[in-house]
């Protein structure tokens, strides 16, 4: 018998508005009008995405910021009290287990966000290492929904919703507010490039009253942003829209057998940390001697979609294979990531990708992709 699929807080509202599909052993929208439509809200005005389905552990104690030091590659002595920064976990040979954003809200207490697929494998980590330290980890991801509020008017959208001034609120930072009357984590991070926050609505569990409850914000952020342009987005526009800004996705670009720095994602290690974590060794012996493989982005010049595991080819040599590909909507073109071996191209570089049998030019190019004086949250106001 197939395994139950597991449904967020929201399924109500998705199952009479979108279309819904298998996702990582969830039900959850693929999208809700057109996936163009979608991700254009999002780099013109705002849409809003059900990230529920993502797993939010609460780690404090006395020794809660040795114990994450111990497990993620990010500098957590660095972060302040109601601060996020996106870091990685990783094994013995400096695979990731995940890739995560860690927000510190208390002296002493921390919010652990990471992917839904990994839930259940980062909670067992998190359980058998935190024995060694004066630590407790509580699995919050059936008590809080989790909304994602992206675009150049997400910020206008949320202000709506609360006396406060959120402008006060930089990016990456992470703040207990009210929002329309609930208690929520304003954490001002997102998946998409652009502008935005990342709402933990508190006091919505998994019970009939909180799925009530968590419909009820949902609806008066659509109601709220109506003539901002707002449009509810599903899993179809959150990935065009993280591919177009070259953010990685766990499972495509980021395994068990991949590095933070082949995955060209530096920002998330620190070397100058203590105690060491998971993987330091290796990973430290990487940044010396090299990496066995990088992360390239490339813009299809003939026509096709780069597909994850299609071939990339340098002058007839196969070189390595894409990990995710899209069209992008914004350059009407197929855009891509892939793994290949170092030191062979540069941006500017022309490869072909082997597209069913089919060699297609493509040019390696850096990411994001769009024109970030038009799109993305550093765009020129």
């Amino acid at each position: 018998m197939a395994e139950k699929l597991k449904r967020t807080q929201l399924y109500d509202w998705h199952r009479k508005h979108g279309d819904l599909v298998e996702f990582v052993g969830w039900e959850m929208p693929v999208r809700f009008t057109d996936i163009r439509e979608e991700h254009m809200a999002v780099r013109d005005a705002v849409g809003i995405f059900d990230t529920s389905n993502m797993s939010r552990f609460i780690i404090k104690g006395l020794q809660a910021r040795e114990f994450l030091q111990t497990l993620t590659t990010n500098n957590v002595s660095k972060l302040k009290v109601n601060r996020g920064h996106y870091t990685t976990c990783l094994n013995d040979n400096a695979g990731m287990h995940d890739d995560l954003m860690l927000y510190r809200v208390e002296d002493d207490e921390y919010i652990w966000v990471t992917n839904a697929a990994n839930g259940p494998k980062i909670h067992a980590h998190l359980m058998k290492h935190s024995k060694d330290f004066e630590v407790e980890v509580e699995d919050k991801s059936r008590d809080i929904t989790m909304i994602a509020v992206q675009g150049p008017m997400a910020m206008s959208l949320l202000n709506k919703l609360t006396v406060q001034d959120l402008s006060e609120y930089g990016r990456f930072t992470c703040n207990h507010v009210k929002l329309a009357g609930y208690d929520c984590y304003l954490c001002r991070t997102g998946y998409t490039g652009e502008d935005g926050a990342e709402i933990l609505v508190l006091d919505t569990p998994s019970t009939e009253e909180g799925k009530r409850r968590a419909i009820g914000f949902w609806e008066e952020l659509l109601k709220q942003g109506e003539n901002l342009g707002v449009k509810p987005c599903g899993l179809g526009a959150r990935d065009s829209t993280r591919l177009e800004a070259g953010l990685v996705l766990y499972g495509h670009e980021l395994n068990e057998e991949t590095s933070p720095l082949e995955a060209r994602i530096p920002y998330a290690v620190k070397f100058k940390v203590d105690p060491h974590y998971i993987g330091y060794d290796e990973l430290k012996r990487q940044k010396t001697e090299g990496v066995e493989k990088t992360r390239i982005g490339i813009v299809m010049i003939d026509r096709g979609i780069p597909r994850d595991p299609y071939p990339v080819l340098l002058r007839g040599e196969p070189i390595g294979e894409v990990t995710s590909g899209v069209m992008s909507p914004l350059l009407r073109k197929g855009i891509g990531l892939a793994y290949v071996k170092p030191g062979l191209v540069s941006n500017g570089d022309i490869v072909e990708v082997d597209i069913k049998g089919r060699l297609r030019k493509a040019e390696v190019a850096g990411w994001p992709f769009y024109d970030s004086e038009k799109y993305g949250a550093s765009r020129s106001v």
